[in-house]
């Protein structure tokens, strides 16, 4: 007698790419983003195999592919993909083929579940800790609504939108690849309520404290240096000269009167998230004229 061996039941999945109206380079730092998905997807189909294999027009998915089966903790797979979401343009095509996967390996996942899934898998493929707003607004988008998310605490809500607006994507042409940039090696961790400990914490990293500033050289490597300055209210930051090309990041509201030599003083109003490119050379000092704590990393480029 011959046993014909059954063949594994195929699986199918879908999901769009996205658009981001608000927030962008804030979901790594914890901040509020308001994305919404667009009407391209990415379908996949497949099988279980003996071997991870995906046939795509698009090259470059077998890692993804790789990645969220470690996460779903999945046998191999032989994957199929369709997509009208452009690669390299904007619209988060990784995003899309990662929560399709997931969709078709687990379709019971929850859409938080599987975002965070797929947000991990990423980093895991691609070596740089991209954020969550990708995957959620894969995830969890809806026609007609965009989706407000925060960060830090993952609480999102649906935000319908408007019947007599349309979303227009226009590529530029310009495209980017963050795991070819600086900042594949950075992880800035934010506290946004630092513990009563602090001040103790700081005192024992040598720190100063008392002055009402502290700087804190988190990492310096042949190409980057990244410190932490936290500057009380009413304090000043004394005359320093920056010799190099760096990106000051706001990890709290910012209320801050800079003094460039040979200028005169600027007030700066800056939110939690937002950035400021800064040349080489420049000497200036900095006042903390708010009434909260001034925090703020800056990325020096070597």
């Amino acid at each position: 007698m011959e046993l014909k061996r059954e063949r594994p039941r195929a699986w199918h999945g879908r999901a769009p790419g996205r658009v981001n109206l608000i927030g962008e380079h804030v979901d790594y730092l914890g901040g509020v983003v308001l994305p919404a998905a667009v009407d391209r997807h990415t379908r996949v189909s497949g099988r279980g195999a003996r071997d991870w294999t995906i046939e795509s027009d698009i090259g470059g998915g077998l890692k993804y592919l790789r990645a969220i089966g470690i996460e779903l903790d999945a046998p191999p797979q032989a994957v199929v993909v369709e997509s009208d979401v452009p690669s390299g343009s904007g619209l988060s095509s990784s995003a899309a083929l990662l929560v399709a996967i997931a969709a078709g390996l687990r379709p019971k996942l929850g859409g938080v579940e599987a975002a965070l899934a797929c947000q991990r898998a990423e980093q895991r493929a691609t070596g740089v800790h991209v954020g969550v707003m990708d995957q959620f607004a894969s995830a969890l988008g809806r026609r007609g609504h965009a989706l407000l998310l925060d960060c830090s605490t993952l609480e999102y809500q649906t935000v319908p939108f408007p019947e007599e607006l349309v979303i227009a994507v226009i590529d530029s042409g310009e495209h980017r690849n963050l795991a070819e940039t600086p900042f594949r090696n950075i992880t800035i961790e934010i506290l946004r309520k630092p513990p009563p400990s602090a001040k103790r914490e700081l005192q024992g990293r040598g720190l100063s404290v008392d002055s009402g500033f502290a700087i804190d050289t988190m990492f310096d490597t042949d190409a980057v240096r990244v410190s932490e300055i936290k500057l009380m209210p009413g304090a000043t930051l004394p005359r320093h000269k920056h010799s190099l090309p760096h990106l000051a990041v706001a990890i709290s509201d910012l209320d801050l009167r800079n003094v460039v030599q040979g200028a005169s003083a600027k007030r700066v109003h800056q939110k939690a998230g937002d950035f400021t490119w800064l040349k080489a050379r420049v000497s200036h000092s900095i006042t903390n004229v708010g009434t909260e704590p001034a925090r703020w990393v800056n990325v020096e480029f070597k």
